[in-house]
């Protein structure tokens, strides 16, 4: 019987490599196939700067590229995320340890399936430049370990200070990627402070110890942010709080919104098995802990939402990322009973996956959904942000740009993000727009006053024509030409050109959304 149980094991273990394998190929096609986003070339071209942590997040976002490009000699596109598609292979396996732990191998499996069919996780948070991916991978660890030091060993054995040890280092190495890593740290105390069996942890030391920890590695944000005024946790709390004249229905986008990222027959399933953990309670440990891992950030960034702030859809990911190891034991207890739907639903999620990840690259080439379905697209073409800014670069190399005494700036940081990385490490490029983000510590628009800039600005519906919302900040603004950026024969986006002379004075920063 043993030898049957090990051999099961084995097996399994084997499928899961398979599947982190597999995905991971996929993974690097797609990459080959799409450029960097805006978030993506912003985080390269920050990355070119060490520093103790940045503005907009914690400093694994920047160090992890940065340190790739270093290494390789190179910022091309495969080069600096190919650590974030390792990651998530580390990731895929963490969570299946989780899931196995708790539910046992079947459930780790199914867990590990279910992530790989998940948009967010399985596309933009495993193959990215994005916070995201090393906050996962902090995250199923310290899982694990929090799992290890409370439910999964003997009772004599639980609350092992190694263990807790374990879970307060990964926690740490999360707040180093995102601040959605304080959820970790609440969710452990919910957990103890809620479940009877388990509260008694509270008057041992290793819940602080980890505490400890965590705060001790998170020490360099801390240091960097004393610096600078708190600017990154004003920044990130102030996206919080709702913008005076938010139109909309800001919830009801925040809710299909996580249903579009996390995809709608996955995200409603991911839902039901919350539903169910919450009610079950602290008498089903394992889930309860989940529970208390996941219902966090969902719940608060929701309930943003709903007080009136258009926050991102993304924001309750990580919450849900720790739900999977509760859909993957529903799966995995349905597929014993031979329930005929969960291998249909299996199907359908992969097959569904596929279309989205094929009309997502095709569209990003021919831009097709424009036309087939303009209604579709009327705010806006996110995948505008994919198209790269070569044509720019070539563009302003014929009209004799850059030049050593005109310093390059764009009007939006996500306009000098763009630039800036089609232009490379040897430019340095500013932003004057009302906000710069990271570029205000690049090259500060107080370093630019009196200067003659080459102002650069895409074109977006519904924005001031940058001659009149820039003008008073300058003696004199001439256009030098519009820049398009083709989908193949189709129309992409348009890039204006202008030669701004004498900056009088920085150009005010607005809220940041």
């Amino acid at each position: 019987m043993a030898s049957t149980e090990d051999g099961g094991r084995v097996a399994t273990r084997h499928s899961v490599a398979a599947l982190i394998l597999g995905s991971a190929a996929v993974r690097l096609w797609l990459d080959a196939r799409i450029g960097p986003s805006v978030d993506e070339s912003y985080a390269v071209v920050m990355s070119r700067r060490l520093a103790l942590s940045y503005y907009d997040h914690p400093p694994f976002l920047f160090w992890i590229p940065g340190l790739a490009a270093r290494l390789a000699g190179s910022e091309a596109p495969l080069v600096v995320r190919l650590p974030f598609v390792l990651m998530f292979m580390g990731t895929t396996w963490l969570l299946y340890r989780v899931a196995a732990l708790l539910f046992g191998k079947a459930a780790g499996l199914w867990s590990a399936v279910v992530l790989n069919l998940a948009l967010f996780f399985s596309f933009s948070a495993a193959a990215w430049v994005l916070p995201d991916g090393p906050l996962l991978l902090a995250s199923a660890a310290a899982a694990l370990f929090l799992a290890r030091a409370t439910i999964a060993p003997p009772p004599e054995e639980r609350g092992r200070l190694v263990d807790w040890v374990g879970f307060g280092i990964c926690s740490g190495l999360g707040l180093l990627s995102k601040y959605h890593a304080a959820f970790l740290l609440l969710g452990m105390f919910a957990f103890l402070a809620t479940s009877p069996r388990h509260r008694p942890l509270l008057k041992r030391p290793g819940p602080y110890v980890a505490v400890g920890l965590a705060v001790l590695l998170f020490l360099p944000v801390v240091v960097w942010n004393a610096r600078n005024g708190w600017v990154s946790i004003r920044f990130q709390g102030g996206r919080a709080l709702p913008l005076p004249g938010e139109r909309d229905t800001p919830l009801l986008d925040s809710i299909l919104g996580q249903a579009t990222w996390i995809l709608p027959w996955i995200w409603l399933p991911l839902l039901v098995v919350l539903a169910s953990a919450l009610r079950r309670g602290p008498r089903d440990a394992a889930r309860w802990l989940l529970a208390c891992l996941g219902a966090g950030p969902v719940v608060f960034f929701t309930l943003v939402a709903a007080l009136g702030r258009r926050g991102l859809p993304h924001w309750q990911a990580p919450g849900y990322f720790m739900l999977l190891p509760l859909l993957g034991s529903a799966v995995a207890a349905r597929m014993e009973r031979r329930d005929p739907w969960v291998g249909r639903w299996l199907w359908l999620s992969t097959a569904g996956l596929a279309l989205v990840l094929a009309a997502l690259v095709t569209h990003v080439s021919s831009g097709w959904i424009a036309h087939a379905a303009p209604s579709a697209l009327e705010r806006g073409d996110p995948t505008d942000d994919l198209l790269q800014w070569r044509p720019v670069v070539r563009q302003l190399r014929r009209w004799g740009y850059p030049r050593p005494d005109v310093p390059v700036v764009g009007a939006t940081w996500a306009d000098a993000a763009k630039l800036a990385y089609a232009l490379g490490p040897g430019t340095v490029v500013g932003s004057v727009g009302p906000d710069p983000r990271g570029f205000e510590y690049v090259e500060s628009q107080a370093s630019l006053l009196g200067r003659t800039l080459l102002l650069v600005a895409r074109r977006r519906a519904g924005s001031v024509e940058p001659m009149v919302s820039y003008g008073p900040y300058f003696d004199r603004i001439t256009p030098l030409g519009t820049i398009p950026i083709p989908r193949q024969e189709q129309e992409g986006v348009t890039v204006s050109v202008y030669l701004a002379e004498h900056l009088l004075r920085p150009v005010p920063t607005a809220r940041r959304r």
